[in-house]
């Protein structure tokens, strides 16, 4: 799962195709929604992205952190701001009402999370255990977990 860059629904969708582009937009907006950037990684990696663009001084007055990407996106669709704008891991922008997913990070600032599922040797219900991991993992939901964001 990749993280990226979400917006209101119905907002103009910025240009985030290269680092100029992504920059520009970033100093564009007028609020920018983040996980925690102590604790969340989308939101810890996020602010290394501002740092790398060298404008992290200038638009932190415009973060708005949240516990955790999902709330930073419902906070982003509830959002009065004109121009806000929210970085987060791609399934909580597709899974928020009211924002829409611009895209993932520039290539050069890529963050990918692999998820994986295993069941334990010694599972008291591994049966149990074995048919919900298929279940995640199997083709059946392959589509499923593509409309999510997730990527196989």
């Amino acid at each position: 799962m990749r993280t990226g860059i979400g917006v209101r629904s119905g907002d103009a969708l910025p240009d985030i195709t290269g680092r100029v582009a992504f920059e520009r937009s970033l100093r564009a907006a007028t609020d920018i929604f983040l996980p925690d950037p102590q604790r969340a990684t989308a939101g810890i990696h996020f602010v290394r992205v501002l740092e790398q663009l060298g404008i992290y001084a200038e638009v932190t007055p415009r973060l708005r952190p949240y516990p955790n990407g999902a709330t930073a996106m419902l906070a982003l669709a509830q959002s009065n701001a004109p121009m806000p704008i929210g970085c987060t891991q791609i399934t909580e922008i597709k899974y928020t009402k009211g924002v829409t997913l611009v895209g993932p990070l520039p290539n050069e600032f890529e963050l990918a999370t692999v998820y994986s599922v295993a069941v334990w040797s010694a599972a008291q219900q591994r049966d149990v255990a074995q048919r919900f991991a298929r279940l995640l993992a199997g083709a059946e939901a392959r589509n499923v977990r593509a409309e999510a964001g997730f990527e196989t």
